[in-house]
């Protein structure tokens, strides 16, 4: 699983033997990206629906009731009848280029169609059917505005391994990234693997009316609101009426936010550079109450009473090297306080239930930690699982969890944490 919609660029600086000669060579592995663009008729005329489909670059999910959602990264979302955990059942796949995010009210379900939003009708799951288009809402996010409709769009990157032989008089020798032939080329060394879905509801758990997503969310739902980020604003959308969803305000927040958890009446954001707190008081209008700042770093958040958990982690678009859990009080809302950072290995999503902490590790797996005391985190690891990698998690309840990784998208029985038990596994098919 790559983070490629939206890619931040960094130098990094390798240091290679020095050339004693005026003729020397390097072989090296490189990550190429290749932009894909596509026109906005296509991006709108391409949503449809087709019979359910292997997986093949899966990230966020998605639980409502008894179903199970996954966004296949910039394609759409895979929809699986969960109710019996250990046979999850593939259904139906929306075909939505640009797709990342999701989230349901009431049997609607709202999807990020690159600068669209749509409201989707999937009380039918095996026929879900376009109910709404929200034009333009998270244009900004692609540099696009009605001015340039017909101006092509960003919408990934296709991405192949390749080696390079670099002569040392070649003005790429020592570079960890650079661009030819139309691709952007990665050092295979310089990059780690990293993610950039909804927060779960007010109580942390699924309803009836709303669903529950995982923490690397960018939409979240709260009461008749959705709230959806895109790479630097808060877009607020009336959803009293579910199936006929209207545009709200555009909040600037800062640049380069990523994730977005509702909890009570404040919004946390996680950004590359922090964490922002909006006052949402007021549901139409939320403004910047407070903020926290990090390291530079990829950043989800989760807040559980009076604590917020962030993870600091290495990654593509992360211009950073901190791999860390941050542990932040925010008693005082309007000064939030660091109490203590855990060093990690690559922390990605996390979720917390009755004071045990779920948290992905990326290549490095899925650790869990026992928080009742927030000074010994560290020391109070019950389980580590290393055989798969893990990019978010959703709780349910401890004998169900549901975790998405490169390799696919796994349900667990952590009722014992010393002894956890594999319920199914949703593979990962490579092309």
């Amino acid at each position: 699983m790559k983070k490629l919609f939206i890619l931040s660029i960094v130098f990094i600086s390798f240091t290679f033997s020095s050339c004693f000669r005026d003729e020397c060579t390097s072989h090296r592995t490189f990550v190429r990206l290749d932009p894909i663009y596509k026109t906005v008729e296509a991006l709108r005329a391409e949503v449809k629906v087709t019979i359910g489909r292997e997986l093949k670059n899966p990230a966020k999910i998605y639980v409502y009731n008894d179903y199970l959602l996954i966004n296949e990264v910039n394609e759409g979302i895979h929809i699986y009848d969960n109710a019996n955990p250990a046979n999850p059942k593939n259904i139906t796949f929306i075909n939505i280029p640009g797709n990342r995010d999701m989230a349901i009210k009431e049997n609607v379900l709202y999807a990020d169609n690159a600068i669209d939003l749509l409201a989707i009708d999937i009380s039918d799951l095996t026929a879900p059917k376009v109910l709404k288009r929200l034009d333009g809402v998270f244009g900004r996010s692609f540099g696009w505005n009605s001015q340039f409709a017909n101006n092509p769009i960003l919408v990934g990157y296709n991405e192949t391994t390749e080696t390079q032989v670099l002569d040392c008089n070649d003005p790429n020798f020592n570079l960890g990234f650079f661009n030819r032939g139309g691709g952007i080329w990665f050092d295979a060394n310089s990059l780690n693997a990293g993610q950039a879905q909804s927060a779960p509801s007010k109580t942390g758990g699924a309803t009836a009316a709303t669903g529950v997503g995982g923490s690397m969310s960018r939409f979240g739902i709260v009461d008749k609101y959705l709230y959806g980020i895109d790479q630097s604003d808060l877009h607020v959308i009336y959803i009293d009426d579910p199936k006929n969803p209207r545009q709200g305000k555009s909040i600037s927040v800062s640049w380069n936010i990523e994730t977005l958890f509702p909890y009570k009446d404040k919004l946390f954001i996680g950004a590359q550079t922090g964490m922002f707190i909006m006052e949402n008081k007021n549901p139409e209008s939320p403004y910047l109450l407070s903020s926290f700042t990090h390291a530079r770093a990829c950043d989800p958040v989760f807040v559980d009473g009076d604590i917020a958990y962030i993870t600091l982690r290495q990654g593509t678009g992360c211009q950073n090297t901190t791999n860390e859990l941050d542990v932040v009080d925010i008693k005082n809302i309007t000064a939030p306080r660091l109490i203590k950072r855990y060093p990690m290995s690559n922390p990605a999503g996390l979720s917390i239930l009755e004071n045990t902490l779920y948290l992905c590790e990326s290549s490095f797996g899925l650790k869990i930690f026992d928080t009742r005391d927030i000074n010994t985190i560290d020391k109070n690891l019950l389980s580590h699982l290393t055989s798969f990698h893990a990019y978010d998690v959703i709780v349910l309840d401890k004998s169900q969890i549901i975790v998405t990784g490169e390799d696919g998208i796994r349900q667990l029985d952590a009722t014992d944490p010393k002894n956890i038990k594999s319920i199914s596994v949703i593979p990962v098919v490579k092309s």
